[in-house]
């Protein structure tokens, strides 16, 4: 839409101050390409008849699209504009964005129906355009916003103009049974940059380095022969995974009449610190009962 062929003065003549300052905005990215942001309210599936160019025939084509509405405008992204790169993203990715902050660039206007289209994919090149200004550096301390939890042991959060996933071990130093339980869309988090590779466009970042590590002190907090009151947070390969304090877990075995099979991850258990190995920072115990 050309806004050269609209009366705006006419449309705009009764707006709120609140109206006026959003289509304002909208106006000034639609003209110059410049980024908006806001935070996603979920998104939308509508199935269309598209004609087959190869053989004439209708088709029916699903599109999904994400939807921000800052006051009063609906500004709709679709599922192609959304990613720095072309490709089929699962889209419970994007179901999963409710709530996340999120870069866009106005490119149509439907200004007598309250509606726009926006590219967010426009957005992520002139942010990281702006970012490799200066080279990431490794350890650089950074903010990211978190898109979405996407699963258990997954988060895809964006920084600088890329879209990362972080599995659980980048995300904390302790066990965490659901990503999804504790880190949400729309939250910022600071991380820390462990790599960068411009041959390929690829930047690896850490929110757990960002952090001390617990481990440092837990000997002299929890010394060998202390009892804990805990719960178990996790298991692996026979391990179970028991919480001291945020951050820092236990890994605890079984005293010889314990059942694997009669502990959950959620109980309760009073565990005896047993071992401290420093060279790879982790802590051993054994879980003596519930409590």
């Amino acid at each position: 839409m050309d806004l050269r062929n609209l009366n705006l003065a006419e449309l705009d003549k009764n707006l709120s101050e609140e109206e006026r300052r959003e289509w304002n905005s909208i106006y000034a990215s639609y003209r110059a390409g410049s980024l908006l942001t806001g935070t996603v309210s979920g998104m939308e599936t509508r199935t269309v008849d598209v004609k087959n160019e190869e053989t004439g025939e209708y088709e029916e084509k699903i599109f999904r699209y994400l939807v921000v509405i800052d006051y009063r405008v609906k500004v709709i992204i679709p599922q192609d504009e959304m990613w720095y790169e072309k490709g089929d993203i699962p889209y419970h990715v994007m179901r999963s964005m409710g709530g996340a902050k999120i870069d866009y660039v106005i490119t149509d206007i439907d200004r007598e129906g309250d509606f726009c289209i926006a590219s967010r994919s426009q957005a992520l090149r002139i942010r990281r355009h702006s970012f490799l200004k200066l080279t990431p550096r490794v350890g650089k301390r950074i903010k990211c916003d978190i898109l979405a939890a996407v699963g258990q042991w997954h988060l895809l959060c964006t920084v600088g103009g890329f879209d990362i996933t972080l599995a659980a071990r980048d995300v904390s130093y302790a066990a965490i049974p659901d990503l999804r339980e504790k880190y949400h869309a729309g939250e910022s988090k600071e991380a820390l940059i462990r790599y960068y590779e411009p041959e390929n466009m690829r930047l690896g970042i850490s929110i757990k380095r960002a952090q001390p590590h617990p481990f440092d002190g837990a000997d002299l907090r929890h010394p060998i022969e202390s009892r804990r009151a805990s719960v178990i947070m996790g298991k692996f390969a026979g391990g179970v995974y028991c919480k001291l304090e945020e951050e820092l877990d236990c890994l605890c075995g079984y005293s010889a009449e314990q059942c694997d099979a009669d502990f959950h991850i959620g109980d309760k258990v009073i565990i005896v610190i047993t071992k401290y190995s420093y060279e790879r920072r982790l802590i051993y115990g054994k879980i003596l009962a519930r409590w």
